[in-house]
Parts: structure tokens; sequence; C-alpha cells
């Protein structure tokens, strides 16, 4: 009887140690269980933090970016507008002590002389929408003259066509100009280049009767190269307004070979951006108009120009503003 009790009273030490064990491997499961939760929170912790960095270096760039903007003040869609002819006009002009844009005509007499004093104001580098709005608020004629349709600016044939006169913006091989526009025109290009060039603008703005060079201090101071466009322009009865990016244009000598409507530019509005300035150069051009007849500004698509435009009638009281292609006419 004895034995038989001690064998009984074995059984429950056994299962007791296999209730242990199973605990102790519950417990081990749950306690890396754990663990793998607190490893894998702290790396999502961590990775969170580095994109919080990120976003944060992000921002402060934005900033940066904008401060920048709002400095210089410089709408955002003139960051992409080429630099204009004023620079090549600057750089050109470092080559000469004396500029001569206007002295061989400063005494020139036109039969508009004995009519009202008439000032074509144009507006190089159109090429955006924004542009477009804010030229047709200034309440007078102004000629805008478009850059053909590229990459860049693919919508001015579209803009064009809301207005009733406008001119062609033509980029021509500058001396010194880092980023020249596509399909410049450049000093040794064949005639059959620049026609076919002339041609292909001509077609995309059906209405313009004048263009204009757009830098092309290099081609237009190279008379065979002026002689070929000039020939072109009277093949697709074009006239020619030059910019003056040069002291040494031969415009004058190709218009003796083919004579088209030649005009030449008098004052540069925007040499500097701000409104006193523009409007003095404006004054000079209505003294120049009230002197010879008439009188050629070419300004730029500015803000600052263009409002300032805006609000210059007071300077223009006394002369008619007209379009380039009404200049002639009484």
């Amino acid at each position: 009887m004895k034995k038989q009790r001690k064998k009984k009273s074995k059984k429950p030490s056994l299962n007791l140690k296999y209730i242990i064990y199973i605990l102790l491997l519950i417990i081990f499961s749950l306690s890396a269980f754990i663990v793998g939760i607190i490893y894998t929170q702290k790396n999502y912790e961590k990775e969170l933090q580095k994109k919080q960095s990120s976003i944060e270096l992000l921002e402060e760039k934005i900033k940066k970016l904008q401060k920048e903007n709002i400095k210089t003040k410089i709408p955002k869609y003139e960051h992409v507008v080429v630099p204009s002819e004023i620079i090549d006009f600057k750089k050109s002009k470092k080559n000469t002590t004396k500029h001569i844009a206007t002295a061989t005509e400063k005494n020139k007499k036109t039969k508009l002389s004995k009519s009202k004093p008439k000032l074509v104001i144009i507006i190089d580098d159109v090429a955006f929408k924004a542009q477009i709005k804010k030229l047709k608020a200034i309440p007078y004629k102004i000629t805008p003259s478009f850059f053909p349709p590229t990459k860049r600016h693919p919508y001015t044939t579209v803009y064009a066509k809301e207005f009733s006169h406008y001119m062609v913006h033509v980029p021509m091989q500058a001396i010194h100009f880092p980023k020249p526009e596509p399909q410049t025109l450049n000093v040794g290009d064949s005639y059959q280049t620049i026609l076919n060039r002339i041609k292909e603008i001509k077609k995309e703005f059906p209405k313009a009767k004048f263009i204009n060079n757009h830098t092309g201090s290099k081609f237009t101071s190279d008379k065979k190269s002026m002689e070929k466009l000039f020939k072109a322009l009277k093949t697709e009865n074009l006239g020619f307004v030059d910019s003056k990016t040069t002291p040494y244009s031969k415009a004058k000598e190709a218009k003796k070979m083919y004579n088209i409507p030649l005009y030449s530019r008098n004052i540069f509005l925007d040499n500097e951006e701000n409104a006193e300035y523009i409007r003095k150069q404006l004054k000079k051009a209505v003294k120049i108009a009230k002197r010879r007849g008439y009188a050629i500004a070419i300004g730029h698509p500015h803000t600052v120009t263009l409002e300032t435009l805006k609000n210059s009638s007071d300077i223009l009281k006394d002369i008619e503003v007209v379009y380039i292609d009404k200049l002639m006419e009484n």
C-alpha cells in the first residue's frame, strides 16, 4: 500500500514541470514579440524623422527661392524670357567710344514734320499670356513684337491673332550672347536659308508688315548678311526696323540694293528697370518726335515697363502714338 501511494505522489510533480516549461515558453515568446514590436517602432520612428528632415530642407529651399523672387521683383513668367537685345547693345557699345545709333538721323526731315509728331512704341520679346493682358491694358497704340514660336514659347502665333497690328522679333547672331534662340540667323547663312526662314515667319504671322532684330549685333553689322536678309524681306513684302544693337549696322547700305521700308530705333525705354528712368526715356522719345516728325522707342515686357507706360499718358498728350505700319500714313 505504501508503494502505491509513492507512485501516485510523483505524477503531480511531473505535470507541474510541464506547466512551468509551457509558461516559460509563452513568456519567452511574448518577450520576443514585444521586443520585435519595439524594434520595428524604433525603425519606423527613425524613417519618419528622416522624411521630416527632408521635408524641412525642401521647405527651407522653397522659402529661399521665394525670398529671392520678392527681392528681384521678377514675375514668374519672366524667368523664361531670353535676355533682350539690350544686353547685346550694351556689349557691342563697348567697342566704340561714341554711340551713333541716332546721330545719322538727328537732323533728318520727313514729310511727317508738318503734321502732328508721331511716336511708335514697340515692345520686344513678347511671348506669354500674362504679357498680352498687360499690353492690352495700355490706353494707346502699342506695337508688340512677337518671338517666333519655339518650345520655350510655343503660342506666340496664337497670341498675335489678338492684335490688329504687330511685328515679329527675329533672332539674329550677336557678338556676345550665351543663349541664342532656336533658328537664329547667322553670318554665313546662305540666301536660301534666310529666305526659307523669312517665308516661314510670314506664313506663321500673315498680318505682319515689319520684323526687327532680336540681338543681332554681329549679323546686322555684316553687309552681305543684311543684303541677303533685305532681298528675302523684299520677296515677302516685309519691312525692317533696326533695333540698333550695334552702331555699325549695315541696314542703310542694304536698303540701297533692296529698297524696302526701313526704320531705326531712337530710344531704348528700359535699359534700367525703374519707373523714373522709363518716364525719362519716354520724354526723350517725345522730344525727338517733335524735332524730326517721328520717333521709335523700344521697350520690353517687364512689369515695371508696362505699368509705367500704362500711367504715362500725360507725357504723350502733344503727340500721336501710332503703330509701326501706320507711321508714314497721314
